[in-house]
């Protein structure tokens, strides 16, 4: 369960960091240098929440947590160490 709650938190980080974005986007209307300064921090804090997946998802593959998420086998963050099995097409099925 622990390593849900780090995913989630994660993903909240960078959530917050795109509300950042588009908050910076509105503000360029009015004062440009308050937008730069918060598209960077955006920038910064988007950078800590893939960090932190990472972290968390490297903290899993060394606990030998028994769930993987299909976002971390796609991004290669997590993956069991048993892939030597190869996949079977439906039509390769025996009846």
């Amino acid at each position: 369960m622990e390593f849900e709650v780090g995913y989630m938190l994660s993903l909240i980080i960078v959530g917050l960091s795109f509300l950042g974005f588009f908050l910076s986007m509105m503000i360029d209307e009015v004062n440009r240098k308050k937008a730069v300064v918060i598209f960077i921090l955006s920038l910064i804090l988007f950078g800590l929440g893939v960090y932190y997946y990472y972290v968390v998802g490297l903290w899993q593959k060394e606990s030998g947590g028994p769930s993987v998420n299909k976002l971390n086998y796609y991004l290669h963050v997590y993956r069991p160490e048993n892939q030597t099995e190869i996949p079977v097409l439906p039509f390769q099925m025996e009846k």
